[in-house]
């Protein structure tokens, strides 16, 4: 799956009220897993890359999954302690 679908499914996660975000955790839980293993293979390209130009751009969607990757975490971090705003 690529990762502006995971990064969508993400948002709308985020988005959702209280009820649909603690049925969608466990779901959430396999996105975030996906955006973790998308991320350690850019990472691994990001690393043999030798063009700046590719880079900078593998290391923008880097900074854009990890952002996303920490949204979720923390939304589900505020959900299992009930200190949903």
């Amino acid at each position: 799956m690529k990762a502006k679908k995971l990064l969508e499914r993400v948002r709308r996660f985020l988005d959702a009220d209280t009820q649909t975000q603690l049925e969608q955790i466990k779901s959430t839980r396999s996105i975030l897993k996906q955006l973790k293993e998308k991320e350690r293979e850019l990472q691994d390209e990001l690393r043999h890359e030798q063009e700046p130009e590719l880079q900078e751009a593998l290391q923008n969607k880097l900074d854009v999954i990890y952002a996303q990757r920490k949204k979720g975490l923390d939304q589900i971090k505020r959900l299992k302690e009930g200190d949903i705003a």
